[in-house]
């Protein structure tokens, strides 16, 4: 996973927006801005291995 840059851990939100801003305001380095994709938000990360880890927030139908 790790060599296909595909994120290791997902973790779900309520609004990806939000918790970008304020990851990225302490630092973290994100891989992708958050992005609308199917029936989602998504944003990813890198943790301090290296690993990519996903944020996720579900569209509201």
């Amino acid at each position: 996973m790790f060599q296909q840059s595909q994120p290791a851990a997902m973790f779900f939100t309520d609004d990806v927006q939000v918790d970008y801003e304020r990851m990225k305001g302490r630092g973290a380095e994100f891989t992708m801005p958050p992005k609308d994709v199917t029936a989602s938000k998504i944003a990813i990360l890198k943790n301090t291995c290296g690993n990519l880890i996903q944020v996720t927030q579900l569209a509201r139908w």
